[in-house]
């Protein structure tokens, strides 16, 4: 099993075959750092394995994004993404928040090797990176904080937001999805996981400022459309909803009205149970298979699987 040093990115080739732990602690002969290492399982092998693409088979890159806090992005992204492999596709979840909360919700430690970690080694390849979870057809790009450096040492090189979608064409065959979850910030994530995407899914509760927090990310939308050249799908997911709220139900109307056809018919209701499986970080699929939100998480997967997917062809 290869292993790679956190902190000097030393590589080792490492027997694993007598260690019977799914994680152990091991430490760098070249810079004395201690590190957990995760072993590989079965599933890792099968999934990681050299394949051929699938005839006609399509893939499809979305952004899980909003300018404004607390509209459950991360819920969404780590509840949606199980859904979605839970239908027997191939899901690819990147952790690109330097909160690192979708890495820690799926039992990884905030430790592992991140996006940032990955450009410093100067590797293009995330595959080596990429961590299959405890779920079948669920893997992970882990997020630590050392995300926040991505900024200062590359956000004003030439192309710099293009650095993940280039990296990604060495994985994105491998996956039906692949599901960005984004800080709640115009920074270098922000740009690099819309550039990358095919289509963006914009969380939002039915409040007050909600609708502003939408016409922000279309205005950078638009850039994005500016810069590349090409049509950038949206799509805007009522979260959080409280359908017994005489106000919920005003600003959702207002919304329908505003955005029309790029609102998902799915809607997120508030759920108890969303909270408690929060608690003790499981999808809400697997702490209650049978509440409401699990159901409405498995019919935003099949509504999102039956919209038409938009090329990336374009300028960059």
């Amino acid at each position: 099993m290869l292993i790679q040093c956190e902190k000097c990115n030393s590589r080792y080739n490492l027997d694993v075959s007598a260690i019977s732990k799914p994680t152990f602690k091991v430490r760098c002969a070249q810079c004395n750092h201690a590190f957990v290492v995760r072993k590989k399982l079965e599933r890792d092998a099968e999934l990681f394995r050299p394949e051929e693409p699938e005839a006609g088979r399509r893939h499809q890159v979305i952004a899980i994004s909003n300018q404004k806090g607390g509209v459950a992005k991360t819920t969404t992204c780590l509840n949606l993404g199980m859904a979605l492999a839970q239908e027997g596709n191939k899901v690819l979840l990147i952790d690109f928040d330097v909160q690192a909360n979708l890495t820690t919700a799926l039992g990884f430690s905030s430790n592992s090797a991140s996006f940032f970690d990955i450009l410093q080694s100067g590797a293009d390849n995330l595959l080596p990176h990429v961590h299959a979870s405890r779920y079948p057809n669920l893997s992970l790009l882990p997020s630590n904080s050392r995300m926040a450096l991505l900024t200062k040492h590359y956000m004003y090189r030439p192309n710099f937001e293009f650095l993940l979608r280039d990296r990604l064409q060495w994985v994105i065959e491998r996956f039906d999805f692949i599901l960005l979850d984004t800080p709640p910030a115009l920074d270098f994530c922000t740009l690099n996981a819309l550039m990358a995407a095919h289509r963006v899914l914009i969380p939002t509760p039915c409040e007050y400022l909600s609708m502003h927090g939408i016409h922000k990310i279309e205005d950078i939308i638009k850039v994005v459309q500016k810069k590349t050249g090409r049509e950038l799908d949206y799509r805007i997911l009522i979260s959080m909803h409280d359908p017994r709220s005489t106000a919920a139900k005003v600003i959702y109307r207002k919304i329908r009205d505003l955005f029309g056809s790029r609102v998902l018919n799915t809607v997120i209701e508030l759920d108890e149970k969303m909270k408690e499986s929060q608690i003790v970080n499981l999808p809400v699929s697997q702490y209650d298979a049978d509440c409401p939100v699990a159901r409405q998480f498995l019919q935003l997967a099949r509504e999102i699987s039956a919209l038409p997917i938009p090329t990336l062809q374009g300028r960059g």
